[in-house]
């Protein structure tokens, strides 16, 4: 007997999608707002391109100031196994752990040239969302 783990009829489930943007320090309350709509507008249209439908139930979220960080990616580099340092440890090699940290020095919120605030919506999409690795993660 086989057991089917999609109902028929598919629900959007809602998901709570974040966008960040850059302003200058200290911006003033009313402009704040009017680039938060600026920003939300465009992060709507940008997401229904995608396929996403903003669900008008909830409403935006406004968070911040934030310091601005630079995302990066971090590729783990592969250690090799006991059996394959063997050889080499008998002949002096040493292996020391030279790979980066993957940490990095955020300034204090009142030392940086701009500021991030983070727009929060709820999105909702007929398709059942996985996830597949870019090609450049691949291996």
């Amino acid at each position: 007997m086989v057991t089917l783990l999609i109902p028929p009829t598919r629900e959007n489930k809602p998901y709570r999608l974040r966008c960040r943007f850059k302003t200058d320090p200290s911006p003033g309350a009313g402009w704040l707002q009017q680039q938060a709509v600026r920003v939300a507008e465009r992060f709507v249209a940008d997401m229904r391109k995608q396929g996403w439908v903003h669900d008008p139930r909830y409403q935006f979220r406004l968070r911040g100031p934030f310091t601005p960080v630079d995302p990066t990616t971090i590729h783990p580099q592969r250690m090799p196994t006991a059996r394959e340092m063997a050889p080499l440890v008998a002949r002096g090699a040493r292996f020391l752990d030279e790979s980066p940290s993957g940490v990095s020095l955020v300034l204090p919120l009142g030392e940086v040239g701009y500021w991030e605030y983070e727009i929060a919506a709820v999105f909702v999409r007929p398709q059942i969302m996985t996830e597949v690795p870019d090609l450049h993660e691949e291996r």
